[in-house]
């Protein structure tokens, strides 16, 4: 489903809209990705109530709440230059308050090389992070936009690799940046398809091969796009007001 940036600023000022529906789809996939124990009823009651229900861990709770912020300023920021300081911001946003933020870890990029648990991929060094995130994003710029930019900007992020942590999450906000920016179906990387989006990630982080990545993209928007149906109606009443 596609959503036009107007449309979806709009949709954000509406007070228990389908806006808030989308939020909660999009943070509770991409924040489980993550190990979140928080399910979509723990977002919804923090969201409309600021209550958090269920055990879970500080740094969970801290972030679960920021990402909530983090969710509205990215649409907020629409339009606005995709650059290191607004990622710093992002990242600032999202990790205030955790075990990050007391070390002094966040809207930054990272110190110290950073490894991924079960695989030999080798990840950007800090002192390279700079001047790759300033190429990726004028390429990016450069490029057709279109699922195919889009995935190929998201596995070069990845192995990028920019934060000491949240790269994840920093990661997938930017492609719904770029979906709802460029007039794609939206695209959230949905759980049932971890396993399948980590190994395609990695296909292409070592092949370069990007098709696996793309599918799963693709089978992401299908799914959203089943999900949001119901809401369609609502969305063409915003979108010509």
């Amino acid at each position: 489903m596609k959503i036009s940036i107007d449309t979806i600023q709009k949709m954000s000022k509406i007070s228990n809209s389908i806006y808030d529906e989308l939020k909660i789809e999009f943070l509770y996939h991409s924040n489980k990705l993550e190990g979140s124990t928080f399910d979509k009823e723990n977002i919804s009651v923090l969201l409309a109530q600021k209550k958090i229900i269920g055990e879970h861990f500080v740094d969970d709770i801290v972030e679960t709440k920021n990402s909530l912020e983090l969710f509205d300023k990215v649409i907020t920021t629409l339009k606005e230059p995709l650059d290191k300081r607004l990622l710093w911001d992002w990242h600032r946003t999202l990790k205030k308050g955790s075990v990050d933020d007391e070390i002094g870890n966040i809207g930054r990029w990272k110190k110290y090389s950073n490894l991924l648990t079960n695989t030999n991929l080798k990840l950007c060094e800090p002192n390279l992070v700079d001047s790759s995130i300033f190429n990726l994003i004028e390429n990016w710029n450069e490029s057709n936009k279109d699922i195919i930019s889009i995935a190929d900007f998201h596995q070069k992020f990845e192995h990028i690799h920019p934060f000491q942590d949240g790269n994840g999450r920093i990661g997938r906000f930017i492609i719904l940046r770029q979906c709802i920016e460029n007039n794609i179906d939206l695209i959230a990387i949905d759980n049932e398809y971890n396993k399948e989006y980590r190994e395609a990630l990695y296909i292409a982080q070592t092949t370069s091969n990007i098709k696996p990545l793309v599918d799963i993209f693709e089978k992401c928007q299908k799914r959203l796009n089943e999900k949001l149906q119901k809401f369609i109606p609502i969305i063409k009443e915003i979108e010509n007001s």
